[in-house]
């Protein structure tokens, strides 16, 4: 009988630093890494440690981004996951990136393009007609003007390139490069005169 109640005993002292063990590993100070979260996710998070990493992203149409660092001060440090969810909510745009241990990356997609690239404008098509959309070729979320030219009533060689400029992002590096210098403007001069190539085209 005794020594019945010291298996169970010992049994009970191995699941007790099982436990132990595993909280330890839990509440470290660094972040571990789990998946890109969202506000839905059922996973448990570990609150944020004095040495977690966290940066803010600034995602672009144009493709480029802004990262900076976000300071880990006395406000942060301890923040569970739900509040900084709460915080960055994925209505206004914003996803949390927890896939690097130690690392949280706050990143947000903005519609527009980045001051760099504020400026240049490139040729594509809309409903059927030759357009002129802001930002340089890839980023075709803002149509600026839209030409009294039809697409179809152009030459075939120029209907099929302005075709890759609107699916741009899956052409080669060669074919991008050449479009680049076809169709992508950075200056006001250069585009009006690339439109005036299509004068002959308006209806």
């Amino acid at each position: 009988m005794l020594r019945r109640k010291g298996i169970y005993v010992g049994i009970a002292v191995i699941v007790l630093m099982c436990f132990a063990s595993a909280y330890s590993i839990y509440s470290k100070n660094g972040y571990r890494p789990g998946t890109t979260a969202s506000k839905n996710t059922g996973e448990v998070r570990p609150a944020i440690g004095k040495d977690t990493m966290i940066f803010e992203e600034i995602r672009y149409a144009c493709g480029d981004k802004v990262t900076s660092r976000i300071p880990t001060t006395s406000d942060l440090i301890g923040m569970e996951f739900a509040e900084l969810v709460s915080e960055y909510p994925s209505e206004e745009g914003w996803s949390i990136d927890d896939t690097k241990e130690n690392t949280l990356i706050l990143a947000r997609a903005e519609q527009r393009v980045c001051l760099y690239h504020r400026d240049y404008r490139h040729l594509g098509t809309s409903d059927g007609f030759l357009a002129v959309y802001e930002g340089p070729l890839g980023c075709n979320y803002k149509v600026l003007l839209r030409e009294d030219i039809m697409v179809e009533n152009l030459p075939p060689e120029l209907q099929n390139e302005l075709a890759m400029t609107t699916d741009y992002d899956n052409q080669t590096q060669d074919t991008q490069g050449l479009l680049k210098s076809l169709y992508e403007y950075d200056t006001e001069e250069e585009l009006n005169m690339a439109l005036e190539n299509f004068d002959e085209f308006k209806q």
